[in-house]
């Protein structure tokens, strides 16, 4: 006979389970052992929140989804070892939930959980367990870059399965929004009040050496670096501006135009030109992009302030020192890794890993995440890789722009889809969209994305 929630707490469980805790807290308490005390009082309330996590998963992927953005930064004031391996263990909690409530209520859809997306990355994650039969690679940095190598699959499968509501993907999106202005409200205090005790530690352990440099203070907020934070800031300006867009109620469109106060990616922008199937948006947009080109390519105008010089270089970049390092980088990689088709081994670049072994891939940095990619697990993975995002996003620009018909949908999975391909085209530049929080906000988008068509 099934058991259903309402047999799990019914009254007759709860009252032996209520006599039996007040004894063990008297039984503690005469004995001295306050903690055992406190941890029996405890119980009841984590008896509560596992019974409600199973009758409602996505709750914990709400809370999951928060932890990640601010857990790093937590990391800071809180000696947590592992913070990866908690983090997949929540979502693999996450997913055994999700079958335990299927099993109860069979109210899961499983059908979709098949999508672009799911489908790729199942492909992806075969791909790297053949991976451990690469003979340059290593079982110990393998086995560390089980994020890369699961999440990607994990995560769309689970969001597939618990986010069935319109109403849900409006939750995200004002969660995000509130994410990003308490970022940017810390990186204003980091600039005008100065690194708090925990900020001044990290950089004072190595942090300083790339965001205390020459041209001034690069600010990194709860991210793990200025590169990372500034390319979520970029996404939160592009998605807000254009859900202000969208949005009928004029309450709402101030708030996304308060939170959209940084540039709008280049990237998102055109992809925002190219959805938008509307012939004044496309030139509107077009003439924005050829404006924003020509002014930093081909004018000098506000070269005297630090951030537009800087921006500039990334539309003349043979004129930047930092790119021309990273090009003869990559030249030395492509010399090493095209007798490679397979790359030298997951978690074998990039010199944060010469802890775990010292060779020539590990002694230059990459610099970029597709280049992580590429050296790791070769042009097959490359290719690979780049084509399940890729595939996966245009296939969600499709869905969006011909299924969706709800106004508001689709100017929130528009915004949403745009913000993360600006990130996809961003992390060519950075190494960043395998760290906290980005991986999981990507991951989240493009499979919101892919469902638009069921929410409508």
């Amino acid at each position: 006979m099934r058991l259903g929630y309402n047999d799990i707490i019914n009254q007759r469980l709860f009252p032996p389970i209520f006599i039996l805790g007040l004894a063990g807290i008297a039984l503690s308490l005469s004995m001295g052992q306050l903690p055992i005390a406190m941890g029996l009082i405890g119980l009841p309330v984590l008896f509560i929140m596992a019974i409600q996590s199973v009758r409602y998963p996505v709750a914990l992927f709400f809370i999951i989804f928060t932890v990640n953005y601010y857990l790093l930064a937590a990391t800071r004031y809180i000696q947590i070892d592992g913070i990866s391996f908690l983090m997949d263990s929540l979502m693999a909690l996450l997913f055994m939930l999700i079958i335990i409530h299927s099993a109860l209520s069979r109210d899961i859809e499983w059908k979709h959980a098949i999508n672009t997306f799911t489908i790729g990355m199942f492909i992806w994650l075969l791909y790297c367990l053949a991976e451990i039969a690469n003979p340059t690679g290593l079982l110990e940095a393998w086995l560390l870059s089980r994020s890369l190598i699961l999440n990607g699959f994990l995560i769309s499968l689970i969001i597939s399965l618990v986010i069935t509501k319109n109403g849900q993907v409006r939750w995200i999106i004002t969660l995000l929004s509130i994410f990003s202005l308490s970022a940017a409200l810390k990186a204003f205090a980091q600039k005008y009040i100065g690194f708090d005790y925990g900020e001044l530690q990290w950089l004072n352990n190595g942090g300083a050496l790339t965001h205390i440099i020459g041209y001034g203070t690069r600010y990194f907020s709860f991210f793990t670096d200025a590169g990372n934070f500034g390319s979520n800031m970029g996404c939160a300006s592009l998605l807000f501006a254009l859900m202000a867009i969208y949005v009928s109620k004029i309450g709402q469109r101030i708030y996304y135009f308060s939170v959209a106060a940084m540039i709008v990616p280049i990237g998102g922008l055109m992809l925002y030109t190219l959805m938008s199937k509307n012939l004044k948006a496309c030139i509107l947009g077009g003439l924005s992009l050829i404006f924003l080109y020509v002014f930093f390519a081909f004018t000098t105008i506000g070269q005297s302030n630090v951030m537009i010089r800087r921006m500039r270089t990334a539309f003349t970049p043979s004129e930047d020192a930092s790119f021309n390092v990273r090009k003869e980088n990559r030249q030395k990689l492509a010399t090493y890794i095209n007798t490679r088709p397979f790359g030298e081994g997951i978690g074998l670049s990039g010199v944060e890993n010469q802890k775990i072994s010292y060779r020539f891939t590990t002694s230059i940095p990459h610099d970029s995440f597709y280049v992580k990619i590429w050296v790791e697990t070769g042009i097959v993975g490359a290719i690979l890789f780049f084509g399940v995002y890729f595939i996966s996003v245009f296939r969600a620009a499709w869905i969006v722009m011909f299924k969706v018909k709800d106004k508001e949908l689709k100017g929130r999975l528009t915004a949403l889809l745009c913000g993360i391909f600006g990130m996809l085209l961003s992390a060519y530049g950075n190494a960043f969209l395998g760290q906290f929080p980005t991986y999981i906000i990507v991951i989240t988008g493009i499979t919101l994305a892919l469902k638009g068509e069921y929410f409508d």
